[in-house]
């Protein structure tokens, strides 16, 4: 046995300092990433009161020192809180807006596959069945004369919204409305 062997194990010993210093980091980062959330969605966290003011208070912020100095502060709050779970719920909303990003392109992808293409459609139906054959054949026939006498876009928003309803479920149908207005 060596003279310096203290008797603790791995699970008894206190983290070191460089752990200790490495996770202080890790949380004044998931710190700054929370400044940048709407007060909204920080309600919807479920955060102690002491830190949701303290963010809020630091959004508000200019002075550069100051923000440093209360991203600390901010970091200090949160190790009391389970990091772990804010990680997972700020996780989740990425997850969510990945999916609302693809299904919105795989749309405009469609329809500008349908608007170039007469042989789109087909593949369009044999892919999904259920959609409206009729529907969708004159809307791409009105967005198509749309273009060529350069009037607004309704037909093809139109389409856009039938092809959301179809695709996604309706899912990319309200964003796709929005962004292609």
């Amino acid at each position: 046995m060596s003279r310096y062997h203290t008797g603790m194990t791995d699970d008894t010993r206190p983290p070191s300092k460089t752990r200790r210093k490495r996770d202080a980091h890790e949380l004044q980062s998931l710190g700054e990433t929370l400044l940048g959330l709407k007060p909204e969605k920080l309600r919807s966290l479920g955060l102690a009161q002491e830190l949701y003011e303290a963010l809020i208070e630091g959004q508000k912020m200019s002075s550069r020192e100051a923000l440093r100095r209360h991203r600390q502060y901010i970091g200090r709050l949160m190790r009391d809180l389970d990091a772990a779970e804010i990680r997972r719920q700020l996780g989740a909303d990425r997850d969510a807006v990945r999916r609302a990003a693809l299904a919105f392109q795989q749309v405009e992808q469609w329809r500008d596959r349908l608007l170039g293409e007469p042989a789109g459609l087909g593949e369009f139906m044999r892919q999904h069945p259920a959609a409206d054959a009729d529907t969708l054949r004159r809307l791409v026939g009105e967005a198509q004369a749309e273009s060529a006498h350069g009037k607004p876009p309704r037909a093809a928003r139109a389409l856009f919204r039938a092809l959301s309803s179809v695709i996604g479920g309706g899912q990319a149908g309200a964003r796709g409305a929005a962004e292609a207005t």
